[in-house]
């Protein structure tokens, strides 16, 4: 009898040790979840700074006629290529022809009085050495001569004028370029300097002018020369790159005082009708030479109250609280400056569901910025989309 007591209460024993272990199995198998990782890795970046602007044209004419008067013809298309010289608005001009050629006529005649006082003054002169003549007589008919002088120029300076202001009854272009629709029509009168008959803007260089804040530029260029003929790329709306390669041919002598920026220009060649002035456009500069940088994905990088940190995994699958020291931001990756070494292996996603201490079943992610050049030079599409300095 006590020995199948005995038996019994070895059996129950055995069983509840074996739950025991279970239960700690169970555990163990709940302490180490399996967590998504990622190893540190280097590659080339170049700081960039990111403005906005507006896309202009160096040249821009907003046209207004030189002479009141009503619009006898329009000939040009519009919105087509216009050239220096071609005429594109036509103004009645019959009255001022008509006024040439009452000058002209005036003109003839005075001219005719010019010769016959000029003949007279000579007569005068000659008759003058015999005494047939008395000096008042001789002096008065040389202040005549003088006076029809002074009316040939007087006409001759009138007709000038009236020449100028027919020439100005024809509207030519004052510059190359595209042309926009006219304003005023055929029939309606146009007052001088002050009716917009159309504007013109030069199709060929582009300007995208930008302001850049004084601390970005002491701190990476500080003298004009470095600055002048660095290259930029340009992003206009909806479009996923930035495709328009232009380069720094401006910077202004005055540093803004109200809103402490200095101006920059950047001139894109040969951009064709893609870069219309007007259009809004994302101005991307390179603030320095490519280098070799740590970089680990942004969204590793967790907060702790001032500081920065991210969880790195030894070979035991142990996490480890580890601060940072982190730099830019290009697209989804992050400059790490310290606290990380290549290889380092770190939780992908943060310590959303990983704190430190733990003992995780690592799964290693392929995701790294390996072979993607961050460069201004080398710009990836996927990569431009966000890339960017942030202060």
């Amino acid at each position: 009898m006590n020995y199948r007591i005995l038996a019994v209460l070895s059996a129950a024993v055995f069983v509840l040790a074996g739950c025991e272990s279970a239960a700690q199995d169970t555990v163990s198998e709940a302490r180490a979840p399996s967590v998504e990782v990622i190893a540190a890795a280097s590659a080339r970046v170049q700081p960039q700074k990111t403005y906005t602007t507006r896309i202009e044209a160096p040249e821009s004419v907003e046209l207004r006629p030189r002479l009141s008067g009503v619009i006898d013809k329009v000939h040009f298309v519009e919105g087509q290529k216009v050239e220096k010289g071609n005429i594109l608005l036509q103004l009645d001009d019959r009255h001022l022809k008509a006024r040439i050629e009452q000058l002209n006529a005036e003109l003839a005649r005075s001219r005719a009085a010019l010769d016959q006082a000029k003949a007279e003054a000579e007569r005068a002169g000659r008759l003058l050495l015999s005494n047939a003549i008395s000096e008042e007589q001789a002096e008065l008919r040389g202040s005549v001569q003088q006076q029809a002088e002074a009316e040939v120029s007087s006409l001759n300076a009138q007709l000038r004028e009236a020449q100028l202001q027919l020439s100005y009854a024809t509207i030519r272009s004052p510059i190359d370029g595209v042309i926009s629709r006219a304003n005023i029509t055929a029939g309606n009168t146009v007052i001088a300097n002050q009716s917009h008959l159309t504007t013109i803007v030069s199709d060929q260089d582009r300007y995208a002018y930008f302001d850049m804040d004084e601390g970005t530029w002491y701190r990476f260029f500080t003298a004009r020369d470095k600055a002048l003929g660095s290259r930029v790329r340009i992003q206009l709306t909806g479009e996923q790159d930035f495709p328009h390669v232009g380069q720094i041919d401006f910077v202004d002598n005055t540093i803004d005082s109200n809103t402490g920026t200095l101006r920059l220009r950047a001139v894109l060649g040969n951009s064709g009708d893609v870069l219309v002035p007007g259009a809004f456009a994302r101005v991307k500069i390179a603030v320095a030479e490519t280098e070799n940088k740590i970089m680990v994905p942004e969204r590793a990088i967790a907060t702790d109250l001032d500081s920065r940190f991210v969880l790195t995994v030894n070979e035991q699958g142990e996490t480890n609280y580890t601060a940072v020291k982190i730099g830019d931001r290009f697209g989804s990756f992050r400059v790490v400056e310290q606290g990380l070494v290549e290889g380092d292996v770190l939780v992908a996603n943060g310590t959303a569901k990983v704190g430190p201490g733990m003992t995780i079943d690592p799964v290693m992610l392929s995701e790294s910025p390996s072979g993607v050049a961050f460069t201004l030079e080398e710009h990836a599409p996927e990569v431009q989309q966000t890339a960017g300095l942030e202060f």
